[in-house]
């Protein structure tokens, strides 16, 4: 008889698989501009108040970037927050491996899914640590009367990674304080002190969020993403609702530039058309599974329609955030499993629990459509160049020409090469000024012309009596007359990042 492996041998056994698949992944990933935005800003800001009031303009909490910090007081190489990265991946992994309900085919499915390898995995960004913190209160949540603090740590820790992360934590906290009220009977010396215990995790909890929302709201001059959605469009909504399906079926298309385009399932004219029924089921499915459970189903239908508004009113977003739907799904059927039972509505008693029966099946079903999703990205990622930010400025560093001032346009695309190069600064002509990490403000949305471009290149090379290197993302029309030879010098193209293609120039004196 072959003897079972311990569960918390099997934990470790998936997470060094996952481990070594996710690092091999990382290695042949080039940053794009988003991740190496982070890490330009942490290494970049002088001290915590200088890091708070420059992530004014990104609409992210401090969390992550306080570990970039640390991180970037050791060394200049962005690799090592991939590596940091690649740890909390692993550290979600295990949780979710160790202490998880959920039976061992399921495990595994889940560590190799679309969404915990590649989004939260492979790609450096403050949403896995999210993750990692929504799976370790999970874990808590059947001892939650014995460590109800140090849930709220974790719930307060949660609060400042991400707005999406935010949005779960207030439904969860709604959920726990409904339990809370709802199981208070006695009046007994020591419930009182169970219930200082309790409410001094509920103000912790609703500090952090405070806290979280006051760091997120952008200065006057803010220009990322300044609009809010408030009246009805049916259209928006129906593209909302959508969103679910989505983040259940994230199969990529098999193209160079996958990750810029819509999941496979969405290109076939006869899906789009299930496609907003099809959403509208999984939520019923969903919450009929949740039906006597109600802490659970408060926590999913708040979190789910808190996800879906804030796509409403705000942004559409990508797919790395739409993911929560699904990791949202994921943590309500983890802490249903300590949930006390409520037959309360006892009419869809039936279908409630054919719906809990079907649970186990269909999430193996969907993981293995998640597991085919990861593949294809990784797949898709080692194949192709993700970024060619890291490629040009390998190509300044060999040609040795690092230390010559650069002329970036456009910023955000640009900066990608700056993070890789170690450069202290370039000049940017949008918001005419020398910078790092980009700033979103309204100072950098008038439009430049190639003439301004080249204007700027030649007024610093006068100033410094330096040639000046252009990094751009567009080519040039050379035919047009400087002051002084300007020639191209490298270009790098085909890039997943469409925008991540870049054209090299030098102007010698």
């Amino acid at each position: 008889m072959v003897r079972r492996v311990p569960d918390r041998y099997y934990a470790i056994g998936i997470t060094l698989l996952f481990g070594l698949a996710a690092a091999i992944g990382i290695v042949h990933h080039e940053m794009w501009r988003d991740e190496i935005q982070a890490w330009l800003l942490a290494r970049d800001s002088v001290s915590l108040i200088d890091l708070a009031r420059h992530l004014k303009y990104e609409g992210h909490p401090i969390l992550w970037y306080v570990f970039l910090m640390a991180l970037t007081r050791v060394t200049k190489s962005p690799a090592v927050m991939q590596a940091f990265h690649l740890l909390c991946a692993m550290a979600t992994v295990y949780v979710f491996a160790r202490y998880s309900p959920f039976n061992r085919l399921q495990k595994l499915l889940f560590a190799f899914g679309y969404f915990p390898l590649y989004e939260y995995g492979i790609i450096s960004r403050n949403y896995g640590i999210g993750v990692f913190l929504l799976f370790v209160f999970a874990a808590l949540f059947k001892k939650r009367s014995a460590r109800f603090l140090w849930i709220a740590v974790v719930l307060s820790f949660a609060a400042h990674t991400n707005v999406i992360v935010l949005l779960i934590v207030l439904a969860v906290g709604f959920a726990l304080l409904a339990e809370y009220l709802a199981g208070r009977r006695t009046k007994s010396s020591e419930q009182r002190t169970a219930n200082w215990l309790f409410w001094g995790g509920f103000v912790l909890i609703a500090l952090a969020v405070v806290a979280s929302i006051l760091q997120m709201i952008p200065p006057v001059d803010s220009g990322y993403v300044p609009e809010w959605t408030l009246a009805l469009s049916v259209g928006r909504l129906t593209r909302v609702i959508d969103l679910v399906s989505r983040a259940f079926f994230p199969i990529p298309q098999v193209r160079f530039d996958f990750w810029i385009h819509v999941p496979l399932l969405e290109t076939l004219a006869s899906f789009r058309k299930v496609e907003l029924p099809l959403s509208v089921a999984i939520v019923a499915w969903i919450a009929l599974a949740l039906l006597r459970k109600p802490i659970a189903l408060i926590m999913y239908l708040l979190g789910t329609i808190g996800l879906l508004s804030f796509f409403y009113v705000k942004n559409l977003g990508a797919i790395r955030h739409h993911g929560f739907l699904f990791i949202l799904f994921i943590v309500a059927v983890w802490v249903a499993h300590d949930c006390r039972e409520v037959n309360w509505l006892k009419p869809l008693g039936r279908l409630s629990g054919l719906a809990e029966k079907s649970l186990g099946p269909i999430l193996t079903i969907l993981l293995l459509i998640h597991v085919i999703g990861g593949v294809i990205a990784v797949g898709l990622d080692y194949r192709y160049v993700f970024s060619n930010g890291e490629a040009a400025a390998r190509f300044i560093g060999d040609a040795q020409m690092q230390d010559l001032p650069m002329v970036a346009y456009n910023d955000y695309a640009t900066s990608t090469i700056v993070g890789y190069l170690g450069k202290d600064r370039a000049y940017y002509p949008q918001g005419q000024r020398w910078g790092s990490f980009v700033i979103w403000d309204t100072a950098r949305e008038a439009p430049v012309t190639d003439e301004e471009i080249i204007s700027s290149a030649i007024r610093l090379q006068t100033e410094l009596r330096q040639d000046v290197l252009l990094v751009l993302d567009h080519p040039l029309n050379l035919d047009r007359p400087t002051q002084g030879p300007l020639t191209e010098v490298a270009r790098f193209t085909g890039a997943t990042i469409s925008d991540e293609d870049f054209y090299l120039y030098r102007l010698s004196r």
